[in-house]
């Protein structure tokens, strides 16, 4: 008896323990009165960046009542949410700047290029810097430099890329950035008043096995030692909150002017060029794309002159801007990977694969981005899209 009431305890026991853990893992947190942040500025900028993420969180639900999109738009804040931070709080000192990979192997926004890496480190147009590397394997490295636009978009400044840079014989290269050009003959970016931030840009034909080129950048002025205050932190929260915001802004606009015009290579009535500063764009890249809107049965042919370019390709992104899933479908094609015939190329995007020639699979998507890059050519003949009944390619 007394085993069989001690078998009865150990059960109640467990059933406790699990319901009490079930109730604890649905536990909500409720958001705290305001009154937290009273006297700092920078918990007021942190209680700031996460209205910032509801927010966004909202817009994403608003947007699509897919839930593949909607999981696909919250991974996409998630991934934004960390490289705002990690640019702008953690990395975001303009006296003692450093890279930020903005991609990390994992995180994706802004019309990322699979072929491509991209860094960026914050700058003061009061200091003097100095980017020191190596080239390695990359097919193109480019520096540019952005200022700001009086409606706060970016201002593209100045570039320098691998066809002006002085590189040794082992490929190692130093840049001054700075108002006045420098007495030694380095290489040079022009700083102007507004210019906030450079970018680095590596291109590859192929990734695998590359040695991607590497770079530090630092203070020439060598200003000593500042730690971090109330003001800096919050400074810091706020260009988060900046970055991210902007980029939310740009990513559900552009979806909702081009996906108003699809399956056409012709920008929209209502696209402005100026908008298109809130993508970093760069003057070493000429840009065609648009919006496809495909049914099962249904392709989309594009065709085109081959560019005369060092490099070009052909990608497709969902409605936040995010480059497909390249490890599982064949979601982009640069141009050593497309066949071309009489100086013109042609491409089929669809969710079946056609009877032969170059395709893009749009990996089950119905709609999205298609975004066509052009590097180091300049007037090049637009691309046209043409919809077809998929049995009749």
């Amino acid at each position: 008896m007394k085993k069989l009431g001690l078998g009865v305890l150990v059960l109640v026991l467990v059933l406790a323990a699990y319901v009490f853990g079930t109730f604890n893992a649905r536990k909500v947190i409720t958001l705290p009165e305001a009154q937290w942040t009273q006297g700092s500025e920078a918990a007021q900028a942190w209680r700031e960046f996460s209205a910032s993420l509801e927010a966004a969180g909202s817009r994403v639900f608003a947007s699509t009542t897919a839930p593949a999109e909607r999981l696909e738009g919250l991974q996409y804040l998630g991934q934004l949410a960390s490289a705002s931070l990690e640019m702008k709080l953690d990395k975001g000192s303009r006296v003692h700047p450093r890279f930020t990979d903005w991609m990390g192997n994992y995180r994706k926004f802004l019309g990322d290029s699979p072929d491509a890496i991209y860094h960026s480190a914050e700058l003061s147009p009061g200091y003097r810097y100095e980017i020191s590397g190596n080239r390695r394997d990359a097919k193109y490295l480019g520096f540019m430099l952005y200022g700001r636009q009086i409606n706060g978009w970016n201002r593209a400044v100045t570039n320098l890329s691998n066809e002006q840079l002085q590189f040794d014989a082992q490929g190692n290269f130093n840049i001054v950035l700075s108002k006045q050009r420098p007495t030694g003959g380095q290489d040079w970016l022009q700083m102007e008043d507004d210019v906030h931030m450079v970018m680095v840009r590596q291109y590859y034909h192929g990734r695998e096995g590359r040695a991607e080129a590497s770079f530090t950048i630092r203070n020439l002025d060598e200003p000593g030692f500042r730690p971090a205050g109330d003001d800096g932190i919050a400074a810091g929260l706020r260009a988060a909150s900046a970055f991210f915001n902007d980029t939310v802004d740009g990513a559900i606009a552009l979806a909702e002017i081009f996906a108003d015009a699809p399956n056409t290579s012709e920008p929209p009535a209502s696209y402005s060029g100026d908008f298109g500063g809130i993508f970093y764009p760069t003057f070493d890249n000429e840009y065609f794309g648009g919006w496809f809107y495909l049914a099962d049965d249904q392709a989309l042919v594009v065709e085109g002159a081959v560019p005369d370019a060092s490099y070009w390709s052909v990608s497709l992104q969902n409605r936040w801007m995010q480059s497909l899933d390249m490890e599982r479908y064949q979601v982009a094609l640069n141009d050593q990977q497309i066949v071309t015939e009489g100086g013109r190329y042609r491409i089929v995007v669809s969710r079946q694969k056609p009877p032969s020639g170059n395709w893009l699979d749009t990996a089950g998507k119905p709609e999205g981005l298609l975004s066509i890059r052009y590097q180091m050519s300049t007037d090049s003949e637009r691309p046209t899209f043409k919809l077809v009944p998929f049995d009749q390619l």
